[in-house]
């Protein structure tokens, strides 16, 4: 499947939303930072989560060829917390783009307590979701509560429990986790496909998926080469010859469960000097996807960003520019 994350819209990244976080100190970086700190945060993220994806985007990434987009969504959307609601237009919208005919995977992006201390995890700098049950189990509660309300919605075509949980936390808390949600899940319905992120551990889930009965599953990695000093280290050639390499771990883990690349981008990190930008983008697109051909999706980061800059993160831009 070709997918596309609609990232930025329900859980907010100051990187991607710029504008938006204007109006709060630089440092601020999160939702939880903006919804505390601007005084019409309220009005200001109604008027966002009404405008940032509209009819007109469902059909343009038709028209790419997109036939799923997967959707970030928050552990507060029922306005739990402090935050503020935001379930009537998720309803609305999921409705919106049922009717259009996309297919959709419900992303839960957050989780009480912060389960990796990214931006993306709602609050930056905290990571105490694996320290408390309580945490873990209102989860669990939000993930069936997801289900229960999309579960009519034709193209709700799968739902991830969790994304990114931090490579720090203990995987048998997350293997529990795991496994206590898909049996709660699966009384809701038999069918529908349930993602696992791999907790950036990819190679720890042979085990988990041979020895316990799980049907309609997946897991989920994001590939990117921006992050880690040894990626740092790789001139183009080097990044390149790794992407198209990732087909050897993608067949190794499809041999026990379909693999999903739920996040990959045109993010490098790359002295350009002396690089035609749009020539190193274009190769690398194409690398990446030579190298993906066999997975079960591969859904990039992300559909657009509200920002000149990270434009190897912005497909409608990379489009519009006809560098794609």
């Amino acid at each position: 499947m070709k997918g596309i994350n609609l990232g930025g819209w329900f859980v907010l990244e100051g990187w991607m939303n710029r504008p938006l976080f204007k109006q709060v100190r630089s440092t601020c970086k999160d939702e939880t930072c903006f919804t505390l700190e601007f005084p019409d945060s309220k009005k200001a993220l109604l008027e966002h989560h009404n405008h940032w994806i509209e009819k007109e985007d469902i059909i343009w990434l038709k028209n790419q060829g997109f036939d799923l987009v997967r959707i970030p969504v928050p552990w507060w959307f029922l306005g739990e917390g402090g935050y503020h609601r935001s379930v009537e237009i998720l309803d609305e919208k999921l409705r919106m783009i049922n009717d259009l005919g996309m297919d959709f995977m419900i992303d839960l992006h957050t989780a009480p307590g912060c389960q990796n201390g990214f931006d993306n995890g709602g609050i930056e700098g905290v990571l105490t979701w694996h320290l408390d049950q309580a945490n873990i189990d209102k989860t669990t509660e939000i993930c069936v509560a997801l289900m229960k309300r999309y579960d009519h919605l034709e193209h709700f075509h799968s739902i991830e429990l969790l994304n990114e949980p931090f490579v720090s936390i203990d995987l048998d808390i997350i293997y529990k986790f795991y496994l206590d949600t898909y049996h709660e899940l699966r009384k809701i319905n038999q069918k529908r496909l349930i993602v696992f992120h791999d907790a950036f551990r990819i190679h720890a889930w042979k085990d988990f998926f041979t020895s316990n009965d799980l049907e309609h599953v997946a897991l989920d990695t994001h590939m990117y080469q921006c992050f880690s000093k040894e990626d740092h280290a790789l001139d183009l050639e080097g990044h390149l010859a790794k992407a198209k390499q990732r087909f050897k771990i993608i067949d190794e883990i499809q041999s026990f469960v379909p693999l999903i690349i739920g996040e990959w981008s045109l993010g490098l990190h790359l002295n350009l000097e002396d690089l035609i930008e749009n020539d190193v983008l274009k190769s690398y697109y194409d690398a990446q996807l030579e190298g993906m051909k066999n997975a079960y999706a591969t859904i990039f980061w992300s559909y657009k960003i509200n920002s000149q800059t990270h434009a190897g993160w912005n497909f409608r831009q990379l489009i519009e520019k006809d560098i794609l």
